[in-house]
């Protein structure tokens, strides 16, 4: 995952809150070096059967993305909303790319996010996604790398 936005005179050091269910979130390592275009490169695992689908078929991942403040609560600075219908056609691995907007809704920057399906042999693809070094490098998937 990564994100590009709009140019500001402040530093900035940010992370991702990712979560299907508001019950289970995730959370990416901070990128205290990014500034203004942060890499987080975390990978994240949700469980999403068909029966979940059924259930809720119009559910999303949301991607909150925040910024740390030093002496006050982190401040949400944007937010993508993907819907969970699309993730899933992917077969195998994807790169895509989403608008952010900040609270307000505006237009804040591009979340660039890779994505990966593990269906079938589930037990025998997530350990190897999850001791891989990088998360999907999105360069190799575009066929730059």
């Amino acid at each position: 995952m990564s994100s590009t936005s709009r140019p500001s005179s402040k530093p900035m050091q940010t992370y991702v809150v990712a979560y299907i269910d508001p019950m289970e979130k995730a959370v990416s390592r901070v990128d205290r070096t990014g500034n203004r275009n942060p890499t987080w490169n975390d990978k994240f695992v949700f469980s999403v059967d068909e029966e979940f689908e059924r259930r809720r078929p119009y559910s999303c991942l949301v991607l909150e993305i925040c910024r740390v403040r030093r002496f006050r609560k982190d401040k949400k600075i944007g937010v993508v909303h993907v819907l969970l219908e699309d993730l899933l056609k992917i077969n195998g691995k994807n790169c895509m790319a989403f608008l952010v907007r900040n609270p307000s809704g505006e237009p804040r920057g591009i979340i660039n996010l890779g994505a990966a399906t593990l269906n079938g042999m589930f037990h025998e693809d997530l350990p190897r996604f999850l001791s891989s070094k990088v998360a999907i490098d999105h360069r190799k998937l575009m066929g730059r790398g």
